[in-house]
């Protein structure tokens, strides 16, 4: 009865020390998986502030194309205009 007693008493000491590295382990995960999510969100946020740059670049080369193209068309509509003008007057 003793020595059942006794390997009781050894089984729950073991069980004892497995149950405190499994906590120990757990602190070490939490702390380690913690570190990890924190550096994927940087990294995603760094990519979406480099995305959003690109983009914003992007819309001012476009704005800038756009506006380049509008003077282009006046200077093509005015110069119709002039020619309109000079058919008027050999008629």
């Amino acid at each position: 009865m003793t020595d059942s007693i006794t390997e009781k008493g050894k089984v729950l000491s073991m069980l004892a020390e497995i149950h405190d590295q499994l906590e120990a382990l757990e602190s070490v995960l939490e702390v380690s998986f913690s570190n990890q999510r924190n550096q994927l969100n940087r990294n995603v946020q760094e990519k979406l502030s480099d995305t959003a740059n690109k983009l914003s670049i992007m819309e001012n080369k476009i704005s800038q194309f756009n506006q380049h193209s509008d003077r282009e068309e006046e200077v093509v509509f005015s110069t119709s205009a002039k020619v309109q003008n000079l058919n008027w007057a050999f008629k």
